[in-house]
């Protein structure tokens, strides 16, 4: 795809920013051939197709959404229609074309459809789609959810579909992935002391999409949280009609790099903002964010939840061609790794739509290893995976349909991690009909083309991928770790009962180092018994606390000898 043609929500701010689309363009068969003609760019409010049809899809989604039906004409004049995608079992059946053609025919300026699965296709036109005139960005369910949350809460939805070069005489823009991210989007606290042990270089490339000379440019890049404010600018520059300016650190353009002094733990967002002398007549492009986390207990490189600070996902993949096992990773090395000590990890999968399979009973495989190939980077030729020793594994094994949940599962033992040692946190699947949650909210591309160092290889039939799926889209998993000054092995291997996460929401998992059988006895902070559980097996087991109210509780497990641990519902 045109890397100017773009779809991006404008308004509101909650949720402004550029969405993963396939378009027109992306497809065969349709008549509005592609969007790189800025005439065809459209922005407008989005509405929500209701084409009167009775009933609810398999996703709970009302028929009438899908838009099959002829609309009342004028009923979109001016907008962006929202239409879903065919289920796929139901009976309520028709093309991708259609559903454009019938919201054109009712006035609208563009489509966004949402698929009914966390991934995106190139959509064919196929029947009507010939007839169409109108530019058409197709979605994920998981960002389609995003949007309709906001228009159900009744706020207005802006969005952006085209290629806008030369539509404004002042436009300036930059994007995610020619922008440097966060180098990692959670790291512990235990490894970033000062600023020699965490800091990352900083950059963008401006595009000039007007059509007039631009003088005054200026890059911030300021950063909020526990150790900010911080900031930095680089210009002023000029700019002609449709050229870029690249804005990197060391580079001749320069700016950054970012370091603190310290970094006391908790949520810090990086912000970069592009300014010129005229006001930009299309803004929504000149600000890209990106949050990172300092954690005591986790290491990541995908998106985290606000909340809870666990890995969280918007898609989810396998390789093509339906290998039987499929492994994904995340690449960690530290020169003071030997602080920290590995517990397990968090992740979370789905399974094929319509396939009738659930992930009840499923076994994930959860592997360490040390990859100890001698390469530099990623350019080095010797860069293989012919040397990885496993030093930590576990099992997880789902006791519920946990569709999307993110879950946790512990090593058979925890162990101390070593300086400078590269290390793969795998996570491995052994069905065709798994898919792995992944995150495309984070860009790495430039992160990577600056440091050249792997961080989210995969594992299939066809043998490891350095770069996984791509730069672009990271496994949703999480390093747990611990402080092996203040917890040592020893007392982990030996501890009976050990609860994830805490504090929860809804699911708690009790990991267990002895043998239990009987009941699990919750208690609230005055004693009174609130909820009672029975065990069926030995090491592990997932149950549902989000019946309570917010508050602490104990839990107490009967077995070889009662074991009692306490945890937070949020």
């Amino acid at each position: 795809m045109n890397a100017q043609v773009s779809f991006t929500v404008t308004a509101p701010s909650s949720i402004a920013g550029g969405y993963d689309f396939t378009s027109n363009g992306d497809g065969t068969d349709w008549g509005l051939p592609n969007l790189d003609d800025p005439n065809d760019a459209v922005m407008d409010t989005l509405v929500l197709v209701d084409d009167g049809t009775s009933g609810i899809n398999a996703q709970g989604i009302p028929f009438a959404n899908e838009g099959c039906n002829a609309l009342t004409p004028g009923s979109l004049t001016g907008k962006i229609a929202v239409v879903y995608r065919y289920d796929g079992v139901s009976s309520n059946v028709c093309w991708y074309g259609t559903k454009v053609l019938n919201a054109q025919n009712a006035g609208a300026i563009g489509v966004v459809m949402i698929n009914r699965d966390d991934a995106l296709i190139n959509v064919p036109g196929t029947t009507d789609g010939p007839f169409t005139n109108i530019p058409f960005a197709f979605i994920s369910k998981s960002d389609g959810a995003i949007l309709r949350a906001r228009m159900d809460a009744g706020e207005d939805v802006v969005a952006f579909i085209g290629n806008k070069t030369g539509l404004f005489a002042n436009d300036l823009g930059i994007s995610k992935e020619r922008t440097v991210a966060p180098k990692i989007s959670a790291t512990a606290s235990q490894l970033t002391q000062n600023a020699s042990e965490f800091s990352f270089d900083l950059g963008t490339m401006i595009s000039n999409y007007g059509s007039t000379t631009q003088n005054d440019i200026n890059v911030t890049v300021d950063v909020t949280g526990p150790g900010a404010p911080w900031s930095e600018t680089a210009g002023p520059f000029t700019m002609q009609s449709g050229d870029t300016l690249n804005v990197f650190t060391g580079g001749t353009n320069t700016i950054g790099p970012f370091s603190l002094s310290n970094y006391p733990e908790g949520k810090y967002t990086l912000t970069y903002t592009v300014t010129q002398a005229n006001p930009d007549e299309s803004d929504f492009d000149n600000s890209i964010r990106y949050d990172f986390i300092i954690s005591d207990s986790i290491i990541a490189y995908c998106s985290l939840d606000s909340l809870t600070n666990m890995p969280i996902s918007n898609v989810n993949y396998r390789p093509a061609g339906a290998p039987v096992s499929f492994e994904a990773c995340i690449a960690f090395r530290d020169p003071n790794a030997s602080r920290l000590g590995a517990e397990g990890l968090y992740f979370s999968n789905v399974t094929g739509y319509n396939s009738g399979v659930t992930l009840d009973g499923e076994e994930i495989a959860l592997t360490l290893y040390q990859w100890d190939d001698n390469f530099t980077d990623l350019n080095d030729p010797n860069l293989a995976f012919n040397d990885l020793n496993a030093v930590a594994y576990g099992f997880y094994y789902y006791p519920s349909d946990l569709q999307g949940t993110t879950v946790y599962g512990s090593f058979s033992d925890p162990v101390q991690l070593l300086d400078n040692q590269r290390y793969l946190a795998c996570m491995k699947v052994n069905n065709t009909e798994i898919y792995v949650g992944h995150d495309t909210k984070i860009d790495y591309t430039e992160s990577i083309n600056g440091t050249l160092q792997p961080t989210s290889p995969n594992n299939s039939d066809n043998g490891f991928f350095a770069l996984g799926f791509g730069t672009d889209l990271t496994p949703s998993i999480g390093l747990k770790v611990f402080d092996a000054s203040e917890v040592s092995l020893s007392e982990l291997s030996n501890e009976k009962l050990r609860l994830y996460p805490n504090p929860t929401n809804d699911f708690l998992t009790l990991s267990f180092n002895a043998s239990m059988t009987g009941e699990i006895l919750i208690y609230d902070v005055q004693g009174k018994l609130v909820g009672q559980k029975s065990i069926q097996h030995k090491a592990l087991k997932t149950i549902d606390v989000s019946d309570l109210s917010p508050g602490i509780y104990t839990i107490e497990a009967e077995g070889d000898s009662n074991v009692r641990a306490k945890f937070v519902k949020q």
